[in-house]
């Protein structure tokens, strides 16, 4: 923070992105967990846990060779501090909770990169579901979801919003980022029952954090608008659209990365 404001001193706003780790790109099959780089190590001035998971019970993060191929998930307490940290120092805070995606072979990759012996990395926008609208999308997602309290989607959106609330307050929150493939999934009857879940988790996140925190979800950029399924039936489909009406929604969030500057100088 120090650096940041020597460097940067007229920076207003930042982003904190708090990593979780997603283990199958199958949605029925994948849990959301907190996860540490190493399984012993004394922390001061106070020890590693997160949502009451203690060091010993951790999701351990994989390693290719030696190093851990993600830095871990900060402690709830470190969260906590860093927000208020912002906070006093007048930079205006969008708490962004992240999915990672470490998956051990066989977890939704045959063949991971070409490498059936070694975990994978993929984008969580290649979530899916096993087969489009169908029964089955929609049940698969439910599970995905989840309910508060046993580590799925919903559970690792409403710890931080309640993290938040501790924290004594941001200014926006973001219940999910640039999961294409699951917001685009249909039910039998053409529905989108993962972006009618988004509507609902940001209902229950506006109940922990009160009004004035502004809520968003951060679609990627091919996903915010209309979407042309690829099975010839000419369709042209908007799965957000009534997540952005939601009331409970502020803004229409969208992940950009934009050139910084032209590449032809």
């Amino acid at each position: 923070l120090e650096q940041l404001q020597t460097d940067l001193p007229k920076v207003k706003a930042a982003a904190l992105t708090v990593g979780w780790f997603g283990d199958d790109l199958r949605a029925g099959d994948c849990k959301i967990r907190p996860g540490i780089e190493q399984p012993d190590r004394s922390t001061v001035p106070f020890p590693w846990t997160v949502d009451g998971v203690e060091r010993d019970d951790a999701y351990l993060i994989s390693r290719t060779n030696e190093p851990p191929n993600y830095g871990g998930t900060p402690a709830d307490q470190a969260v906590i501090e860093g927000i208020r940290a912002l906070n006093a120092a007048g930079i205006a805070v969008t708490l962004s909770p992240f999915l990672f995606m470490d998956i051990p072979p066989g977890n939704g990759l045959s063949d991971p990169y070409g490498a059936a012996e070694q975990a994978a990395f993929p984008w969580r926008g290649r979530i899916n579901v096993s087969r489009d609208k169908s029964a089955s999308a929609r049940s698969e997602i439910e599970r995905f979801v989840g309910l508060d309290g046993d580590f799925g989607f919903r559970h690792f959106i409403l710890h931080h919003a309640r993290l938040a609330r501790q924290a004594g307050g941001v200014e926006a929150i973001l219940i999910g980022s640039e999961m294409v493939e699951m917001t685009r999934a249909r039910d039998q009857n053409g529905r989108f029952p993962f972006a009618e879940a988004l509507q609902s988790i940001a209902q229950e996140v506006r109940a922990i954090v009160g009004p004035a925190v502004k809520i968003s979800y951060a679609a990627d950029w091919t996903e915010y608008g209309a979407y042309a399924p690829s099975d010839s039936s000419g369709d042209v489909l908007f799965p957000l659209d009534d997540l952005w009406a939601e009331d409970a929604i502020d803004f229409i969030g969208v992940d950009w990365s934009p050139p910084a500057s032209d590449w032809r100088y």
